[in-house]
């Protein structure tokens, strides 16, 4: 039914748009040589380009990739320019008599002509006009629809300003209008958020195609001038046509020319965007690989090339302890002492490898396994016994993989180049280090649990998993308090929360809960915590965080499953608070003797597309005062019941937090824990219980902060 109603619309637009343009076709015929033309006949030709609109709506497609319409939108414009430069070549015989701003048709071919120029360049417009809409709502914000409306309006109103008037008569509200339509175009096009998310490739491409448009579209607004033939065969059709063409191609040239100069500018810093893509992009694909990959050789090579690109290293290795080995397993491995062996190398050869552990001064493995923290080399030369070798390594990191608070393997990468890695690299080398040692913990796992016992030990992993994903330490801040308590249901649950200090002023706070319960709940806030670190120092703002992170889970989540989120920021020397929220619980704001839920609008990590989920995600500021505190929970406080009896709640909780206001953060998590478990008659939680308490006291001159 739906079909055939949108097939019955296509044809009944398309067959109203043709007859109209047959009907104003005949008007010029049979009104060829009458200087006054009747007024039904703008009339016609207006209702012909209207119907074609609906019919192109209709038959419209979205374009999500912004270059894609870019390039459309140059081809087209070329086309244009051939035929029209091909029909100006071949068609020596049309031409106008001008009387008192009234274009004449000398003979029937130029009405001929006249007509089929406008359809050909009209129809082209409106399909320019849906292609850079598509540009337009790429990555749209709240206000994106109401600007191009409004250009659509000034447009149309410029359009229509010269129904009815002689074509080389010129009206001062069209001007207007039309000064007003462009002054628009030039403000609303500054506003190009998808430059920012291009690839340098693509800033390069984008900044080519935007000139060819920039050139393509300017000749065609020189070619459909007023005083030229051609430009005067659209006038003479109708000057609402001419004058809405002439609008689309100013908005096309003004637009392609602010595109140009945005990505010129933004090219820059285009290798620090795409390396980060690249990091994300790296987690991401480990993720899945956790999930996917059951074949142990297969997935410590795919870790170790990962590596390679995650760090932009020139060549790495994995070492594993020979007791996590499956004992009489053919590896393709060579062991470098009686406890270790290296399963997966990548540009660099095993004897290269022995050059390198023999040369250092220290034993890398034994300060790792000491230290339990990545190692960084920036000057090989300077840490080497002296032994000559020529394994032309300048600079190496080397990251620790634990599981179960067991030391199980080490990840290498080298450059050749001295001072090759930074503190960065670093810290994502050891985001990755941990995905990579559940991924690789996980497949031997899988082998074991083939073997016996399966969901025990799987379930084991993951516990250790999931505490491996929890901060190791509350910050130690002057200007707040922080609690933080973690109880799970079972063995594997889907709590998470984690801090992140932005830069030197702002801390970065999470709290989410993956809906479901397992292995895969663990796994998608591995996913998590690896975004997280990835992403909150590109994306300052709670909203635009959320929504990349959206973008990133959803490509990977069931669709049975989602993530509730929480995340703010915290201004540690102003007290501004900035917080969002995909679809989580609300936040206990406790300032005085008032309490309140903060609640953000937005729906969970996964739920929606992109588009959809910026449209419902808001992002709200607090100031906090002295003694003000915050509350983040997740669902397992207040759905906690004692069985067969009624839920927590929310009114409980925020009576407990107003109650205990005054106290300290300790305390106040400590009331709220008592609260709960004297609720329940102290029954075991059917629900993880995971629970933030931040108490705010405000910046005094001569604090320093301790900070992770």
């Amino acid at each position: 039914m739906v079909n055939f109603r949108k097939n019955f619309s296509k044809l009944f637009n398309l067959i109203l748009a043709v007859a109209f343009f047959i009907f104003g076709l005949l008007v010029d015929i049979i009104g060829k040589n009458f200087e006054t033309q009747p007024i039904y006949k703008d009339v016609f030709k207006i209702l012909a380009f209207l119907f074609f609109f609906f019919y192109i709506k209709v038959n419209w497609k979205r374009e999500s990739i912004p270059l894609r319409r870019l390039v459309a939108i140059l081809i087209l414009g070329v086309v244009l320019i051939t035929l029209t430069l091909t029909l100006s070549i071949l068609s020596v015989n049309f031409e106008f008599q001008e009387k008192s701003n009234i274009l004449i048709p000398v003979n029937f071919l130029t009405i001929f002509i006249s007509n089929l120029v406008t359809l050909i360049v009209g129809v082209s417009s409106l399909i320019l006009l849906f292609a850079i809409r598509d540009i337009f709502y790429y990555k749209q914000k709240k206000n994106t629809a109401r600007n191009f409306l409004i250009l659509n309006l000034l447009l149309i109103a410029t359009a229509i300003s010269s129904f009815n008037i002689d074509p080389l008569d010129s009206r001062l509200l069209t001007k207007i209008l039309f000064g007003l339509f462009i002054f628009s175009t030039f403000i609303f096009s500054f506003k190009m958020p998808w430059i920012v998310y291009l690839t340098k490739k693509d800033k390069a491409l984008t900044i080519l195609f935007s000139f060819l448009v920039i050139v393509s579209f300017s000749v065609l607004s020189v070619l459909y001038q007023d005083s030229s033939q051609t430009g005067k065969l659209v006038l003479y059709y109708s000057p609402v046509i001419y004058n809405f063409t002439k609008g689309i191609f100013s908005l096309i040239v003004i637009y392609s020319i602010i595109a140009f100069l945005s990505t010129i500018f933004h090219l820059p810093t285009a290798d620090a965007f795409d390396k980060k893509m690249n990091e994300i992009s790296s987690l991401h694909n480990l993720s899945k690989l956790i999930t996917q990959v059951l074949d142990f050789d297969e997935l410590v090579s795919t870790v170790t090339k990962t590596t390679l690109e995650v760090c932009e290293a020139e060549a790495s290795w994995l070492e594993i302890n020979k007791t996590f080995l499956k004992p009489n397993h053919k590896y393709k491995s060579f062991e470098t002492d009686s406890s270790f062996a290296v399963i997966a190398h990548l540009n660099i050869s095993p004897q290269d490898i022995k050059v390198i552990n023999e040369s250092l001064i220290i034993n890398l493995r034994e300060k790792i396994a000491t230290d339990r923290k990545p190692l960084i080399i920036q000057n090989f030369k300077m840490e080497s016994s002296g032994k000559e070798n020529n394994s032309k390594v300048g600079s190496l990191i080397a990251v620790p993989l634990i599981t179960r608070d067991e030391l199980f393997g080490v990840l290498y990468a080298t450059k050749s180049m001295e001072y090759g890695f930074d503190q960065e690299d670093l810290d994502i080398a050891s985001a990755f280090a941990d995905q990579a040692a559940i991924a690789i913990d996980n497949s031997k796992l899988i082998e074991k649990s083939i073997e016996r016992e399966r969901l025990v030990r799987e379930m084991s992993l993951a516990q250790g998993m999931q505490q491996k994903l929890l901060p190791q330490r509350i910050p130690e801040i002057k200007a707040i308090e922080i609690e933080a308590f973690f109880s799970p249901a079972f063995e594997v649950g889907g709590d998470y929360y984690d801090f992140l200090m932005i830069d030197e002023q702002n801390l970065a706070i999470v709290i989410g809960d993956v809906s479901g319960k397992g292995i895969s709940a663990a796994f998608y806030m591995s996913e998590m915590k690896g975004i997280f670190q990835s992403l909150c120092k590109i994306f300052p703002s709670p909203k635009q965080f959320l929504v990349k992170a959206n973008e990133v889970i959803s490509a990977s989540i069931d669709k049975k499953s989602f993530i509730s989120l929480v995340y703010a920021t915290l201004n540690l020397e102003t007290g501004l608070l900035r917080v969002a929220r995909a679809g989580h619980c609300p936040i206990i704001h406790s300032s005085g003797t008032e309490a309140k839920y903060i609640r953000p609008n937005g729906i969970g990590l996964g739920m929606g597309n992109n588009k959809l989920f910026e449209k419902f995600i808001s992002e709200v500021e607090i100031k906090l005062s002295n003694n003000d505190v915050l509350v983040f929970y997740t669902d397992g406080i207040t759905e906690a019941h004692p069985t067969g009896g009624e839920e927590y709640g929310y009114t409980r909780l925020l009576e407990t937090v107003k109650r205990n206001q005054s106290k300290s953060a300790i305390e106040i998590r400590d009331e709220i824990i008592s609260s709960v478990n004297q609720h329940t008659n102290n029954e075991p939680p059917f629900d993880d219980i995971t629970l933030i308490i931040l108490k705010w006291f405000g910046k005094k001159i001569g604090d320093k902060d301790e900070r992770f």
